[in-house]
């Protein structure tokens, strides 16, 4: 099989633009997020979420400033943005609404005890009307 500089030129170019749309995955933080929403399923209105922030070991870690980023899966709507209070030891607990039914993609973020931040994704698939 014969090699033209171009095909060598042509797998470099190709390698090193993947190379640099590689992102790490969402554990290798160390860290991992163990949650509960209710009501199950989902309806529009009140609904409350409560999570932990674990570390590679399973135990919670404390977290500063833990809040809630509701958004829908279709563009142009305002989020619903909530704050988080701890309710036991590394456990928080956030009451927020969904202002309509549909798919959302709720983003809990907090600040680590080393100044880092910490975002994890919750897909909530449709939303139903109340009963």
């Amino acid at each position: 099989m014969h090699v033209t500089p171009r095909a060598i030129v042509c797998v470099a170019v190709a390698s090193s633009a993947l190379a640099g749309c590689a992102r790490p995955s969402p554990e290798a933080s160390g860290y991992d997020l163990r949650w509960t929403l209710t009501p199950t399923p989902a309806v529009v209105g009140d609904a409350r979420l409560e999570f932990e922030v674990l570390d590679a070991h399973g135990a919670p870690v404390p977290v500063t400033a833990p809040r809630i980023e509701g958004h829908m899966s279709h563009p142009g709507m305002a989020p619903v943005i909530a704050t988080a209070t701890e309710v036991a030891h590394g456990r928080y607990a956030s009451r927020f609404a969904f202002s309509m039914r549909g798919d959302w993609t709720l983003l809990v973020l907090a600040t680590l005890p080393d100044g880092s931040r910490f975002q994890r994704r919750i897909d909530v698939a449709n939303v139903r009307p109340p009963a």
